[in-house]
């Protein structure tokens, strides 16, 4: 018998430390990756999965920052003071303006941050409302993992 095992299988069993499951089964990536952040074996008929990549990575040392807000005078400059008075190198940038709305996106490197990055995304979200714009900061670990397709 063959089924889909999706992470809400995996969260069901949970205090399991090991769930098998019949040959030709098919784990979602999300269901690997759940089961393998909780020491959890998942066994498709005889075979043991293999963890989708490693867990315990350490974080990496980029982040991905978004601005949105109406278009006025000095948001890069405000954002990027910022950055720049704590020791994050902008990596990459890109901005527009469309019809008085304004967007942006910045890839950073925060390796040599003088705060930690939940000081960093505090003092941004500050500055972000000072600017009347919304800013938001994330890992890029999570950024990349939240927008995969």
């Amino acid at each position: 018998m063959e089924i889909l095992v999706t992470l809400d299988t995996i969260k069901n069993h949970q205090d399991s430390k090991v769930l098998k499951f019949p040959s030709g089964s098919i784990v979602t990536k999300e269901a690997r990756t759940f089961a393998a952040s909780r020491g959890i074996k998942i066994y498709v008929g005889d075979e043991l999965l293999e963890e989708p990549f490693p867990v315990n990575l350490k974080p990496t040392k980029r982040a991905v920052i978004s601005v949105i807000g109406e278009d006025r005078v000095g948001i890069i400059a405000g954002i990027s003071e910022v950055l720049a008075k704590n020791n994050v190198n902008i990596l990459d940038i890109t901005q527009t303006s469309i019809e008085g709305l304004f967007t942006m996106i910045m890839v950073v490197d925060i390796a040599d941050c003088r705060v930690s990055f939940d000081e960093l995304k505090k003092l941004l979200e500050e500055r972000g409302n000072s600017l009347s714009v919304r800013v938001d900061a994330q890992r890029e670990e999570v950024f990349r993992f939240m927008h995969r397709i």
